[in-house]
């Protein structure tokens, strides 16, 4: 029958206790990055009223959206909300309404 020591116990506490300490802590878990999609809905509803309002709405939602889309992609987006998933399908999709956008709005200036 072996006998209870309380030194040993409380040296063995006390490891017990330094080894825990010593260990790193968890690495926190990775940031969800925010979907742009009312952007792309912005823009979708300018392209919408653009049948009955000058195209310049469209091309200033839609520069917006694609700079957050660019940013929410560089940071890791994979997946949208938006119909279309892939943020780069979302992002060429915003750059042609944004161009075409641009383009209408010059040609109804210039004649």
């Amino acid at each position: 029958m072996t006998s209870y020591d309380p030194s040993e116990a409380a040296r063995k506490a006390r490891e017990a206790q330094a080894s825990r300490a010593a260990d790193p802590p968890p690495p926190p878990p990775p940031a969800r990055v925010k979907d742009p999609l009312p952007y792309c809905i912005y823009t979708t509803v300018c392209l919408i009223c653009w049948v009955a309002s000058p195209s310049l709405a469209i091309t200033f939602f839609a520069g917006l959206a694609l700079r957050k889309y660019w940013r929410a992609w560089r940071a890791g987006l994979s997946k949208s909300d938006c119909l279309l998933g892939d943020p780069r399908r979302v992002m060429v999709y915003l750059a042609a309404l944004m161009l075409a956008g641009a383009g209408y709005t010059i040609w109804h200036l210039m004649s």
